[in-house]
Formats: C-alpha cells, structure tokens, sequence
C-alpha cells in the first residue's frame, strides 16, 4: 500500500485508540468540578431530604400537644370542625387534611393575603377529633419541620428562583450520577472489589473504595429521586417526555356555571363527606379543598386505607357545592399511565410509594452526597499537583 495512504490511516487509527481516553479524562473533569462547585448545594439537598422524609412524625414529635386528642374517638364532623376553625382563624380556609396515624387531629390550612411574589402565608389550626376542641393554632410555614420542608424545596429563596434553583440542581445530581457510573465501570471480573472497601489499604485508596461503593450503592435511589425532583419543580418539561409513552391530561381546576335559579343554597360539608364516601367507597378520605375564588367546586382527595402514611393523596374528585355531582374524576383507575406516573413522582421521591422501606432507603440515600462530596474533596486534595505531603 502507498506510504500517503497508510500514514492517514495509522493516524486515524491512533486517533479513536485516543479518544475513549479523552473522553474519559474530559468526563473526569467535568465530574470532579461539577461536584465540587455544586457539592454543598447538593449535600444541603440531599441532608435535608433525608429528614423530611419523616418531617410529619418528627413535627409530632416536636410538638405533641398539638396532636394529642382527648380520646380515639372520631365524632366531629367536617361542618363542625371548619367552625371550630374558622373560630379561631377567620382566614379562608383553603386546606383541611383528615387525621391519620401520623396526625391523628384535623388539621385546616388557613389561607392569610401574602404579598405578590412572597411564599404563601398559611397557618394552621388542630381541631381534637373527640370533642371539637382547637388544640392550638400556629404559622406553619415557619414551624420548624416545615422550614426545612421548604429549605429543601426552596431553598429558603423563593423569592430569588429558589424552586428553579434546586431543579437545576436535580439536573446537576443527575449528571453527576451518570458520570459517575460511566468512570466507575469495572473491568471484567473486578464488579465486587469495585462495589467493596478494604481496610488494609492506603488511604487514598480506601477513600477511593469508599467512594465508588458509595456511588453504587445510592445509583438507584439517586437517579429516582433526580428524575422525580426534576418533574416536581419542571412539570411543563416533563409532561412532553411521558407524553411519548401515555398522553397525561391537564391538571384541572374546574369552574361550573352558577345555578338556576339564583341564590340557591350550598351543600353543607357534610354533605359532601357523605357523596364522596359513596362516590369511592373503599379508599379513605386524605383531605378536603372547599371552593376558592379561582375554583368554586369542592376537591375531595382519596388514598389507600393500606398505604403508607407518607403517602397523603393518591387521587381526587371535583364536586359541583350545589348539587354534588362528581364535575372531574381523577382517581388512579379514571386516569391514564402518564397521569398516574405524574401524581406518584413526589411518593417515588420521598420512597412512600414503596412503603416504609422505600422511605428508609431514600433516607439513608440522601446521606450519599455527603459521603460522596467528602470523599471527592480528599482525592482532589491528594491528588493535585503541588498537594502538602505529610509524613
């Protein structure tokens, strides 16, 4: 063969010998730099999403006086506790969530004016179940479980793009976790020595064990939780990428046509307790929106009576306040995979969708980018040039 033939293909073929390695050392770099300039962020996110996933028993916990009811009774009716509420605060009521295991109170969601722009200003009351008592009333937005509900969310700048911020940052963990695992890949016949730590090593190599074993084993649960984060914070985004496999339908928030004739009256609350009882019968009652001024029908959600507590809502109906009739049914057998996919992201983030051990896993999963981040740093030390040698 010509010696000007050759040449160029001996060249391109050193070239794509070469360029596994570029990419690699390039995907090295930008791994190495993305964790260490987003690593806090990501640690904060990831600590704090660690303790909410048990923020409602650790709110409990911290404040038993307002989830202590005189006995185990349930004789209030919902008429009865949104005046006992409304007693107490006479701000429109915008949520009332049924007891539970976990809050075994009614607790309503007042709604107070908050400022163009400002996180919403909502307090709450706990009505005793038993007698109809107001246990006590506090600002819940800044009650302490639930700062760190929204340092998690929000990142306590709500006001600054706080929400989209922590979105990119689920953008940035899951990048991290996909490069990660692309320059963790073992050769073959090395899976348990790269997924394992040894004692009896050099330090740095026992924090490099430390840190691939890490990254394995919280790959799972930190590609579910990015991947739901993401679609909770950018619901726009990823409603066109579950379109590809089920249609989902617009979130609704319906409005009906006033009655005829004019002034007739509403339904009393318990009424609507009793359609929606009779509506789905073998699921239990979750929690109660009444009518705003942007949505005058009644939202009843639903959840399993055996799902985990963490799981709040799973389902609803739209009720009309005058006659009762169901105006929207989405409830998981009305709706479509997509739709189902989309109202189970937040139980898949938080791990409630599997139950207490899917909890526990997000839990322990949300210490990873600590021990990740800490272990990062020692091997950038160790490693960069013109590093301080100890003896």
């Amino acid at each position: 063969m010509d010696e000007t033939i050759r040449a160029p293909q001996q060249a391109g073929s050193a070239r794509s010998k070469m360029l596994p390695g570029r990419v690699r050392r390039a995907l090295l770099w930008a791994h190495r730099w993305l964790g260490l300039l987003s690593g806090i962020v990501v640690v904060l996110i990831g600590l704090t999403g660690s303790f909410i996933v048990f923020y409602r028993e650790i709110d409990a916990a911290l404040n038993p006086a307002l989830y202590a009811p005189a006995g185990p009774e349930q004789r209030v009716t919902l008429t009865e506790v949104m005046r006992a509420a409304a007693a107490a605060d006479s701000a429109p009521i915008s949520t009332v969530l049924a007891p539970d295991r976990i809050w075994p109170v009614w607790v309503v969601i007042h709604a107070h004016q908050t400022a163009t722009g400002r996180y919403p200003n909502r307090w709450t009351t706990m009505v005793d179940p038993s007698n109809g008592k107001v246990l006590g009333r506090r600002d819940y937005i800044n009650a302490f479980a639930l700062k760190v509900y929204r340092l998690h969310y929000t990142l306590l700048l709500y006001e600054w793009w706080g929400k989209e911020l922590v979105g990119m940052v689920g953008f940035m963990l899951l990048g991290l976790a996909m490069s990660g695992l692309f320059l963790w890949w073992p050769r073959p016949g090395r899976f348990w020595r790269s997924v394992s730590v040894r004692s009896n090593v050099s330090l740095l190599r026992f924090v490099f064990d430390v840190h691939g074993a890490a990254g394995f084993w919280a790959l799972c649960a930190l590609l579910v939780i990015s991947i739901t984060g993401v679609g909770i914070i950018f619901p726009g985004m990823i409603r066109p990428v579950v379109g590809l496999l089920s249609q989902p339908t617009p979130d609704p928030s319906p409005r009906i046509e006033l009655p005829s004739p004019i002034g007739t009256p509403l339904l009393p609350a318990d009424a609507i307790v009793r359609i929606a009882q009779a509506a789905k019968p073998g699921v239990a009652i979750a929690m109660f929106n009444p009518p705003t001024a942007t949505r005058n029908t009644w939202r009843v959600q639903f959840r399993p009576d055996d799902a985990d507590p963490a799981v709040r809502a799973r389902g609803a109906i739209w009720l009309d306040p005058w006659s009762g009739a169901v105006v929207h049914d989405r409830t998981p057998g009305t709706m479509s995979i997509g739709d189902r996919y989309l109202a189970k992201q937040l139980w898949l983030h938080n791990g409630a969708a599997f139950g207490l051990v899917g909890r526990l896993v997000v839990f322990i999963a949300g210490f990873a980018p600590l021990v990740l981040f800490i272990s990062g740093v020692i091997m950038w030390l160790k490693r960069r040039p013109g590093r301080i040698r100890t003896g």
